[in-house]
């Protein structure tokens, strides 16, 4: 029996470095108006699972019909495993795509679902019951080959609609939302099982969402996009951690996001004017200079009753309001000059959350925690 991930780098290999798929200049536009992509370039190596990430409207599902072959660039090259698929059909090109609703025919069985796409391609019946079976077994749905879809929960028909995918024997694997149907404890669960899949069948993923955590938690690289742009691509940490621009940082996770005044910088260090908060001097590689953004995620942002002795930046704000979480609580504070900002900090005690709305508490956070975002 052929292995589900033959030719592909092996079951569980990193990604090889060789692209696998590349998007050259590529713009899409529906009628006169702006375009729905716009002149994007992208390279996804071999078994890497790469995210499309953005709020809705961004461009990242027209992308992905491209790449599947269900709309066509008005300019640039799409190149898949090495060829130029530009007059190559959907149902030609070495791609399969889950969409967001599934897809699953209601009156077929689980296994003549799985099927159906051996079936209308002529492949012989041994060996569509062997490859489905075989797909079957690696979404956990060995036993269900007779149920039908209104049988099964809303995570087994996704787990359906992937096998379906898979069982063609795809070089990249396409998926629209794939968890956007789903309650919130399972899309969690789902999420590990999306990448322990991958890393079973060692094909590339190619998925959109507009989840931030989705992304964060499942992918190798994430394409940031917005207006049909990619602003930024970089692994999950780079992206949070080091975003390349305010929309960026603003989009991935939650931020603190102030206007600052670049007085100086040199020497790997950024002196700045940060309206409503005063004198700040960050670490900063290279030359930095004009009006910038200033940020700070709400995580790394020390609060105390008393002004920090160690803090070489600290300034006084009030608590408006708290939001509990279970494992966390949001502070909301706002300083006399009106500056607003929020402040997480973790749940270790079993006691009731130490917050008071109207409280005084002293804001710091290390110099090196701040995000200096010149676009």
């Amino acid at each position: 029996m052929n292995s589900m991930n033959e030719g592909v780098g092996g079951t569980g290999a990193p990604p090889s470095g060789r692209p696998i798929v590349e998007i050259r200049g590529v713009t899409k536009r529906f009628g006169t108006g702006e375009p729905a992509v716009d002149a994007v370039d992208l390279e996804i190596p071999e078994g890497e699972l790469f995210a499309l990430l953005g709020p809705s409207g961004c461009g990242k599902t027209t992308l992905l019909r491209m790449l599947a072959g269900f709309e066509t660039p008005t300019s640039g090259e799409i190149r898949i495993d090495g060829a130029d698929v530009a007059d190559v059909p959907p149902n030609r090109r070495p791609v399969n795509m889950v969409f967001q609703s599934y897809a699953v025919f209601p009156h077929m069985s689980v296994f003549d679902n799985v099927a159906y796409g051996l079936r209308v391609t002529g492949v012989p019946a041994a060996e569509r019951r062997e490859r489905v079976l075989e797909a079957l077994g690696l979404v956990r749905l060995d036993g269900l080959e007779t149920r039908k879809p209104d049988q099964l929960s809303g995570g087994q028909r996704q787990r359906v609609a992937l096998a379906r995918a898979l069982v063609k024997r795809p070089r990249v694997l396409l998926l629209d939302e794939p968890l956007s149907a789903l309650d919130a404890k399972l899309r969690e669960a789902m999420r590990l099982e999306l990448v322990n899949l991958r890393i079973a069948v060692g094909i590339t993923f190619v998925f959109v969402t507009h989840d931030q955590d989705e992304a964060l938690s499942m992918a190798d690289r994430i394409a940031v996009m917005e207006h049909g742009r990619v602003r930024q691509v970089a692994d999950p940490a780079t992206l949070y951690e080091h975003p390349g621009c305010r929309f960026v940082a603003d989009f991935i996770g939650k931020v603190n996001l102030f206007e600052g005044t670049v007085r100086a910088s040199g020497d790997g260090v950024a002196a700045l004017d940060v309206e409503g908060l005063g004198a700040l001097s960050v670490p900063h590689p290279g030359p930095v200079r004009g009006e910038v953004g200033v940020a700070v995620r709400p995580e790394k942002i020390r609060l105390s009753e008393a002004r920090p002795a160690d803090a070489g930046f600290s300034f006084e704000a009030t608590v408006e309001d708290y939001a509990y979480y279970g494992s966390e609580t949001h502070l909301f504070l706002v300083t006399a000059e009106g500056v607003r900002l929020s402040a997480t900090v973790p749940n270790t005690d079993r006691g009731p959350v130490r917050a008071e709305r109207g409280a005084r508490r002293f804001v710091s956070w290390r110099p090196a925690d701040t995000l200096v975002l010149t676009e």
